[in-house]
């Protein structure tokens, strides 16, 4: 017979996965958009050399993570402290204006404010949503939680691909690449109202679960929680783990953004089409990864192996990527094995976070959740300047793609230090 725990965790599923996965899937658009308006020649309608591009995109881009660094542990304890609703409401009106005026930008240094502005506006979701459903869902059910929520990566590659190549088909490259701003700015605003309308802070809030699932769930995560580290939340980020962890999802960070904010642009160097084809393209690596994402998820929660299939999903990642350079020449290879490292570019997401969120709670969880998304989303920095830089200097984005291999085999490597316990 199943438990109550067993038996709201359908409920719990329903009420929780389907708004945050929404509200990602409107957070991915707003951060991977000028992906496709890099590819329709934003940057060179503001006046920059087709020769710079690179260059000046990748540092406009990556600002972005430079200003998501700053709120992300405080916001997390906010989150702990207050509930999720308020803050995400916030950060959801935020980015919306943001991107809105993003559309009317008429050089490069409006771009580069508003990407870092973006960023300070977004810190506050994707670590508060690992730490939220860290709140919602018990050991066994973490990484199944957090993949069907991460799905949203590859499934808002899908949408974004669909979106910017239908625009850029009935606008143009120009202003296709306005019209893309505007509408996804829209989309956040929306997201507010989501946010608002159908979150439910914590279990205790929750009108939809019966009073005996509220006190037999919260009776098990107490007793969960009373097997976790209990440190002060300051001590926890001097923690030799949480270090490690964070420098592996700097490393992972690297490769996905280096992957996903130049994926459109790839395609179309190794493809030779252009932007509205690119971007339709762009959608077969992200339906391999939304599929693959899911299923290894539910095997490393089956098998509560999450350290050794965050691994795996590294290496796969790693070996798709430089076998894809290395056969850049033929054609449908090299973009088939550029579309198979998706699998470990996105799926390493979810056995990932279920590592520190079955070994810390309280604060201190919060904390950690928000320092290691913190120092690993500086990747989001690296990843498209060096492959930005790479293809400025080299003229071929082949030793970019090689570069993201290796930062993936690295992550691979040093996740192997973290301790199981």
């Amino acid at each position: 017979m199943k438990s109550l725990v067993e038996l709201s965790r359908p409920k719990r599923l329903v009420r929780i996965i389907p708004i945050v996965l929404v509200l990602y899937l409107i957070n991915f658009l707003d951060r991977v958009n000028i992906s496709y308006a890099i590819d329709a020649g934003m940057f060179q309608y503001l006046g920059v050399p087709s020769a710079q591009v690179g260059v000046i995109a990748s540092l406009a881009s990556s600002l972005f993570f430079v200003g998501y660094f700053i709120p992300q542990i405080f916001s997390n304890l906010g989150i702990n402290k207050y509930g999720a609703r308020r803050i995400f409401v916030i950060a959801f009106t935020a980015w919306g204006i943001i991107t809105l005026l993003t559309g009317f930008v008429t050089n490069v240094v409006q771009v580069e404010v508003l990407r870092f502005l973006l960023g300070v506006a977004e810190g506050p979701f994707y670590a508060g949503v690992i730490f939220y459903l860290s709140i919602w869902f018990l050991k066994p059910e973490r990484a199944t939680a957090n993949s069907l929520f991460n799905a949203a990566i590859p499934i808002s590659g899908i949408i974004g691909g669909l979106i910017a190549g239908s625009i850029f088909a009935v606008y143009g490259d120009y202003p296709g690449w306005r019209y893309l701003f505007w509408y996804e700015g829209v989309l956040a605003l929306i997201g507010a109202l989501i946010a608002y309308a159908l979150l439910t802070d914590f279990p205790r809030d929750a009108k939809w679960l019966s009073k005996e699932e509220k006190e037999a769930f919260e009776k098990a995560k107490a007793e969960e929680d009373a097997e976790k580290i209990k440190v002060k939340w300051t001590s926890a980020l001097g923690n030799r783990d949480v270090i490690l962890l964070a420098l592996v999802y700097f490393l992972g960070v690297t490769s996905l953004y280096g992957y996903s904010i130049w994926l459109p642009s790839i395609i179309t160097y190794i493809a030779k089409v252009n932007a509205s084809v690119a971007s339709f393209l762009s959608i077969i690596p992200y339906i391999i990864a939304s599929i693959a994402l899911i299923f290894i998820a539910r095997y490393s929660d089956t098998h509560q192996n999450h350290k050794l299939i965050t691994t795996l999903v590294f290496m796969v990642a790693g070996l798709g990527l430089a076998l894809s350079s290395a056969t850049v020449s033929v054609v449908f290879l090299s973009f088939a094995l550029f579309a198979v490292a998706a699998i470990g570019i996105y799926s390493f997401l979810s056995p990932f976070w279920a590592i520190p969120q079955k070994s810390l709670h309280g604060d201190a969880a919060a904390a950690s959740i928000g320092f290691i998304n913190a120092v690993g989303n500086l990747g989001g920095i690296a990843g498209p300047i060096i492959v930005g830089f790479l293809k400025t200097y080299t003229g071929s984005f082949v030793p970019g793609v090689y570069a993201m291999a290796l930062f993936a085999f690295l992550g691979g490597v040093v996740i192997t230090l973290v301790r199981s316990k």
